[in-house]
């Protein structure tokens, strides 16, 4: 009588899975060979939790939990109070800038000129904060490009800088968004190549801009489409779990990573808000991505731009971080700051 119940059951498991069904309840790394076709359907990391993907535990940091903890925690907490105006040398300047720049295509590029308009006179942010928008749509800009120093990408990114009137020195934050454009898609085989790159992309930014302190990785939304196959899922998931993955490693101070002391190749990578959706609301904040938030299955449309980049802003606002330079000190929002 079980073999004939098992035999029943795991085709039906197979078709949840097959059809990615959000609400299938995942079982961790520990459940049974029948069990596992469950572990398997894509869910945003925020909502993953301590349940599994491929066998491994969903969350953004550590452990499937969604902020950051210990050690890591502590040297964040410090390194966003560090960060305050200063001049073109990269001094401390009370009449100072806190330059704040995007790296990366297109989708990067329009999520920052968004955030820019709401930033802009905005009393609740910064004054002395300056978004730049070093994103290139029109050109290369992954992942390979960001990680070579010597790349075309970087003439574009000095041209936006210096025609801003400021320096390389100036940059204290990136908000970095691209992908490679490898055609390698399995797993975790792409999750790890990407993981690589961030990495090495990490140790390029701290010698291009020595004052850097975060930055900020929000994953990739949802795609739609025949896409290219680095912008066509699953390569916009994975990427979210390579991030995912570059921020563990750092956490656990895997070498190439370490980013205090005399040792620091790198800045701090974190997570700003994940992106990454797809037509079920989010468990964990009601976020949900659907193809006519798109004009093409990759890029928002005005609508969907406008939500990313409000949402992307709430969590600057409001991250118990991030807020400390983000944040206008003197607003309403912002005196609970410790």
């Amino acid at each position: 009588m079980k073999i004939l119940k098992l035999s029943i059951l795991f085709p039906l498991l197979l078709v949840a899975c097959s059809k990615e069904n959000r609400n299938t309840q995942l079982q961790t790394s520990n459940t049974s060979n029948v069990m596992a076709g469950l572990d398997t359907a894509k869910v945003p990391l925020n909502d993953l939790g301590t349940q599994t993907f491929m066998g491994n535990v969903g969350g953004l940091y550590p452990g499937g939990a969604n902020m950051p903890s210990g050690t890591y925690a502590t040297d964040l907490l410090k390194a966003c109070k560090n960060i305050l105006p200063i001049d073109s040398f990269g001094n401390s300047f009370k009449h100072g800038r806190v330059v704040f720049i995007s790296l990366g295509g297109s989708t990067c590029g329009h999520n920052m000129i968004q955030l820019k308009k709401q930033t802009t006179n905005n009393p609740n942010t910064n004054p002395k904060v300056r978004l730049l928008n070093c994103a290139n749509g029109y050109g290369e800009a992954s992942l390979n490009s960001i990680m070579n120093p010597d790349d075309p990408y970087w003439d574009h990114v000095t041209q936006i800088i210096h025609g801003a009137l400021s320096s390389y020195r100036q940059v204290q934050v990136v908000y970095l968004e691209t992908d490679d454009s490898s055609r390698y898609i399995n797993w975790p085989g792409r999750p790890n190549l990407v993981k690589s790159e961030l990495q090495t992309a990490m140790r390029t930014l701290k010698q291009k801009f020595p004052n850097l302190k975060v930055v900020y990785v929000l994953g990739r939304t949802h795609t739609f489409g025949n896409q290219a196959l680095w912008n066509r899922e699953p390569s916009p998931y994975y990427f979210g779990w390579a991030c995912k993955w570059a921020i563990e490693d750092q956490i656990n101070g895997v070498p190439g990573t370490e980013y205090k002391g005399k040792k620091a190749v790198s800045p701090m990578i974190t997570w700003g808000w994940y992106e990454w959706a797809d037509t079920f609301p989010r468990t964990t904040d009601g976020f949900k991505w659907n193809v006519t938030d798109t004009k093409d299955g990759l890029h928002a449309t005005p609508v969907g731009q406008d939500t990313l980049a409000t949402r992307f802003q709430n969590f600057l606002l409001t991250d118990k971080y991030a807020k400390h330079w983000y944040a206008n000190p003197d607003s309403i929002n912002n005196k609970s700051i410790n």
